[in-house]
């Protein structure tokens, strides 16, 4: 069953994307590109309800028939969603701990803002309050 079907690439495809990035620079333009890959949520499901609380812009999570759905509009947020939709896809139940060390061989965890963490944090949060 498709958990995600929001996204077409594999965690393993996230990573190989990211494998010639050498400066900070190619990174955050590959998280931006990764963030075009992110198919839009349906409309309904962005609802007041299913905004998430703590993100400084707005992320709508939806879970429906074991199905997890996930947007924003911001683009780097969207990045960090394909990947965390790709965690949840590979591995739903130790999802977040394979976001984590996905960020850090992918060189991004130690680029992400306080407040882009907290968002993320929160995104978490809501995931295991869904689960």
């Amino acid at each position: 069953m498709n958990k995600t079907p929001q996204i077409d690439l594999s965690l393993a495809q996230i990573e190989q994307l990211f494998t010639h990035c050498q400066a900070w620079e190619e990174r955050y333009r590959q998280l931006l590109l990764l963030a075009k890959q992110l198919q839009a949520m349906p409309e309904q499901y962005k609802e007041p309800q299913t905004l998430v609380q703590g993100c400084e812009s707005e992320v709508w999570l939806h879970q429906q028939e074991q199905q997890l759905y996930l947007d924003s509009n911001a683009r780097i947020i969207k990045g960090l969603i394909v990947i965390v939709l790709a965690c949840y896809q590979a591995q739903p139940q130790n999802a977040q701990t394979v976001f984590k060390k996905t960020l850090e061989s992918l060189g991004l965890a130690h680029h992400l803002s306080d407040s882009r963490n907290n968002g993320i944090r929160a995104i978490w949060q809501k995931i295991e309050q869904l689960s």
